[in-house]
């Protein structure tokens, strides 16, 4: 008898939903952004065992990226309607989120230009 693990480590980029009306830390402006949670997680037959590495990135449509401070991202996590000011925003100089692989349809870091895992052209 045989037994094969499929386990593994991935990178997630979730789309956690869209602030309206914030003031961008950068330029001042009022406009609406999306909120992503980042993060790296160890999984058995695809079920998620543990993560780490976990990051909460706002995207503005005038000025990019920003972190927000994780206690924050969590609370927005589990109340939507959670007040998000300018001062829990960093900039953030690049992203790296995540492009998905044509061959093996997995998460990939943008910053890579073939698939770890099939070694497909991404």
């Amino acid at each position: 008898m045989f037994f094969f693990a499929f386990f593994g480590i991935q990178d997630k980029d979730k789309y956690m939903g869209t602030y309206n009306n914030i003031e961008c830390p950068s330029c001042g402006r009022f406009t609406a952004c999306e909120i992503h949670k980042l993060y790296t997680y160890f999984h058995i037959f695809l079920i998620p065992v543990f993560k780490w590495n976990i990051r909460y990135v706002v995207k503005f449509p005038c000025c990019g990226y920003f972190e927000m401070d994780p206690i924050l991202g969590k609370e927005f996590e589990k109340n939507p309607g959670t007040q998000i000011k300018k001062e829990a925003l960093r900039r953030v100089e690049t992203y790296y989120g995540l492009k998905y692989c044509s061959n093996c349809k997995t998460g990939v870091h943008s910053e890579f230009s073939f698939c770890p895992y099939c070694g497909g052209k991404l």
